[in-house]
């Protein structure tokens, strides 16, 4: 059962779009799907993303690789905050969170892309040698 449990858990890690079209089936089946839901789903798949592109990328580039993603993520956050900041003199801080995770949504799935893409170039490029 545990075998069962991590393989699903992997799975979704691998394949987070996976998580995405569970999602949206599971909110248009209770009938409560309405124009933000995929906004909503976005915000769950995200995490899962943040764990593919970090698994991706140290899987490409050897060990140690996926901390840039951490590095990176955390630089969009204080500048985006900073941004922010000067752009609007009192905000709030789950507004700017949601756009900061919507943000993340949207590179992540670029750099999720570009790395199995890369991955797929460069195994190629290796088996022909």
């Amino acid at each position: 059962m545990g075998g069962l449990i991590s393989t699903v858990i992997g799975i979704l890690i691998l394949f987070p779009f996976i998580v995405t079209l569970l999602y949206l089936l599971i909110v248009r089946q209770t009938g409560k799907a309405s124009r933000k839901s995929f906004g909503q789903a976005a915000d769950v798949t995200t995490p899962f993303l943040f764990l593919a592109v970090y698994i991706v990328s140290d899987s490409i580039f050897g060990p140690h690789a996926g901390i840039y993603v951490v590095v990176i993520a955390l630089v969009i956050a204080i500048g985006y905050s900073v941004i922010e900041r000067l752009k609007v003199k009192e905000f709030e801080i789950m507004h700017l969170l949601k756009k900061i995770w919507r943000l993340f949504f949207l590179l992540l799935v670029t750099a999720y892309a570009s790395l199995l893409i890369i991955g797929l170039v460069l195994n190629i490029i290796s088996h022909l040698k």
